[in-house]
């Protein structure tokens, strides 16, 4: 009998947090899982970490990758390693509150038509709160509403939240391997959106660090191997993305038919680069205007 939920880390190089984000996902209130780790030929013990782990507890499997094959690429491996009936992605240096899986599977199961679910977010920085979950439910009725909803109201910093979201095996499995381009996390996200419902739990269940691949554009287009050049514009290459990816790329947009999902990729896309200006504008403000906008965010 396969595990009724696969937690899958993909790791790099990360021995001095991935400790602690496997000993989360071991420690669920609901037991009946696995925990699956991809390791991208990281050289700093992480395998001796993961093999002494593994000793304690049998749940927890590991993959070691010859060579370094990128950060979609190693998301992509871990997601195919998940066995079980759910799947939730976990990054190496974020962390799960107890009750994260059984919160999620309850909301999951209780919200027909629902392909995924989250509970709030924590930000830290330095080990401190930190001011940023912004994240909403998408519960429109038609995919095309959740997907406008979506992109109406991601965030410039956090909008990949939901890439960590529990979801059905069979649902991820409708999808393509996450692409390997800047915004792909968006593009995920947007797919389960117009696949089906998106439940927030309220209440907070898994933590994240504010740092590591996503402390900046430049290291994200750095360890993601693309053109250096797609750091200085990321919001107008991702809004391309966009446009290609819900206009004619992905196949989970096809009922639309072309006229309705090119009239989708439009509205999505043109939403992009209005959040870089805000993000833009709201880093340059006086840190008092911006405890005025986290207060009322």
């Amino acid at each position: 009998m396969p595990a009724a939920v696969s937690i899958a880390i993909p790791t790099f190089n990360r021995r001095a947090t991935l400790e602690r984000a496997v000993r989360s996902a071991l420690g669920q209130t609901h037991v009946d899982l696995e925990v699956v780790v991809s390791d991208n030929a990281s050289s700093d013990g992480t395998v001796e970490l993961l093999d002494r782990l593994a000793a304690d507890d049998d749940r927890l499997r590991t993959v070691r990758q010859r060579a370094n094959r990128g950060m979609v690429a190693n998301l992509n491996a871990a997601i195919a390693m998940a066995r079980g009936d759910h799947v939730m992605l976990l990054a190496d240096d974020d962390w799960l509150a107890p009750r994260c899986v059984e919160a999620a599977l309850g909301a999951l199961r209780s919200e027909p038509g629902a392909v995924s679910a989250l509970g709030r977010v924590t930000y830290l920085s330095d080990a401190e709160p930190a001011p940023g979950d912004r994240t909403k439910a998408l519960l429109g009725g038609s995919g095309q509403i959740r997907v406008r909803d979506y992109f109406a109201t991601v965030p410039s910093d956090h909008g990949n939240t939901w890439l960590y979201g529990l979801s059905p095996r069979e649902t991820v499995q409708r999808l393509a391997p996450m692409r390997n381009v800047l915004g792909f996390d968006w593009l995920r996200v947007a797919e389960l959106a117009f696949l089906g419902k998106i439940v927030l739990v309220d209440e907070p269940l898994i933590f994240r660090e504010l740092g590591g691949t996503s402390e900046s554009t430049a290291r994200n287009v750095r360890e993601s191997r693309l053109p250096a050049m797609q750091a200085k514009l990321p919001h107008l290459v991702i809004a391309g993305h966009v446009l290609s990816e819900i206009g004619w790329r992905s196949p989970v947009y096809a009922p639309l038919g072309r006229r309705r999902r090119l009239a989708l990729a439009a509205a999505c896309a043109s939403n992009v680069p209005r959040h870089s200006l805000r993000h833009v504008l709201f880093h340059l403000a006086p840190q008092t205007a911006q405890d005025r906008w986290h207060r009322r965010a």
